[in-house]
């Protein structure tokens, strides 16, 4: 029987958008500038109130349709205290008109490069365009949006705006709970062949994926860390942070090469036996000098916004597959099958030996019938 790598658990962990009390509140006065108050609560390597130092707001008035009422202004962090204030000052409206805010984080150039937040005055929207994540894993951003409609009315009370995760977070760890035999040291990851490209509309808070892009995101760790019964990988980062979608997995008995572009996660791998025996990287690799190669898994999740998904690849029953961009073997299973004999017992098969103890001379005697005395006098 084939044994295969296969996924403990792959569910999402925890909603990692943000709860009631992680909200933007705008504290304003009949002459006070609008600014806002900040309360986040802090989750991993995302967004929060300690890291936060700046967002941005476009504010469109419900009575103007040739502009907003200001567009991608700049909010910084006053000091140490909680609120953010613009070096421009804008006030609401006197004559009770409503604003319709949107705010974001980052900044446009840092979400990356191409990316675009255009303005919709007519419709009273943001979108942002031709987004795509860092290709290092290290590199991708948190992307955070709010949305809010205030007056002058609000002034006493401020508007909550609560921010929201617009991306999903993905986790990778390894397990090897019960294989006693093999010793597996992980040099990176890889999220592979996911759709790499969209546009987001603020007001009706959806992604438009442009599914001809895709991408692989990697993190190559500087010093191998070995397999234990449940290994952290992306400490370093907290995880990738990727487009929201639905994944079609590879398909690897019918397409080995992946031409299709199936979705698949696949670890950097070393593996040996307790003996010290290489198992993998292959011989014809290893000896063109590869000390590290990729095994893969094909995924087919559905990644929701705020989300975040923790793919535990167990390798107690195997190994998983050669990577599609390695050079040789492409999608060969690299511990196919479980080692176990066959054993056959046969009967045991007598043959008659005469010997000369003068001469020493042996002569075997198949006959059966032969009831001569060997040692009987001539």
């Amino acid at each position: 029987m084939k044994q295969k790598l296969f996924l403990a658990t792959m569910a999402a962990i925890a909603m990692t958008s943000c709860s009631n009390d992680e909200t933007l509140e705008i504290n304003t006065g009949t002459e006070q500038a609008i600014d806002f108050r900040t309360a986040m609560a802090t989750r991993a390597t995302e967004t929060t109130i300690d890291n936060l130092s700046s967002f941005y707001v476009t504010a469109f008035n419900e009575n103007i349709i040739e502009a907003p009422y200001f567009e991608n202004l700049e909010f910084t962090k006053d000091g140490d205290s909680s609120i953010f204030t613009s070096e421009d000052k804008y006030y609401y409206p006197g004559d009770g008109t409503d604003l319709t805010f949107y705010a974001y984080a980052p900044s446009a150039e840092k979400l990356g490069t191409g990316s675009r937040i255009a303005t919709d005055n007519e419709n009273k929207n943001l979108t942002l365009a031709d987004f795509s994540p860092a290709v290092e894993i290290v590199d991708q951003v948190d992307f955070i949006t709010a949305y809010a409609t205030g007056s002058k009315s609000d002034a006493e009370t401020g508007v909550h705006l609560a921010f929201e995760h617009r991306l999903s977070q993905i986790e990778i760890q390894a397990i090897q709970q019960s294989n006693k035999v093999y010793n597996f040291q992980i040099k990176g990851v890889r999220i592979a062949q996911t759709v790499s490209k969209g546009g987001f509309d603020f007001k009706n808070e959806e992604w438009t994926l442009s599914t001809t892009d895709k991408a692989k995101y990697e993190l190559e760790f500087d010093q191998a860390i070995p397999m234990t019964e449940q290994t952290i990988l992306m400490d370093e980062c907290g995880g990738a942070m990727l487009i929201p979608q639905e994944l079609t997995a590879w398909d690897v008995a019918n397409d080995k090469e992946n031409t299709s572009k199936g979705a698949y996660i696949s670890l950097l791998l070393k593996i040996t036996t307790k003996d010290g025996a290489l198992v993998y990287p292959f011989k014809e690799d290893a000896e063109a000098g590869k000390e590290y190669a990729w095994a893969a898994i094909p995924v087919d999740t559905k990644w929701e916004a705020g989300k975040k998904y923790v793919y535990r690849l167990n390798f107690a029953n195997g190994a998983g597959y050669v990577d599609p961009e390695e050079d040789t073997n492409k999608g060969e299973q690299i511990l196919d099958g479980e080692v176990k004999f066959d054993v056959e017992v046969t009967d045991w098969e007598s043959h008659d030996y005469t010997g000369d103890m003068e001469s020493g001379e042996t002569t075997e005697d198949l006959d059966e019938t032969d009831t001569e005395d060997p040692f009987g006098d001539e």
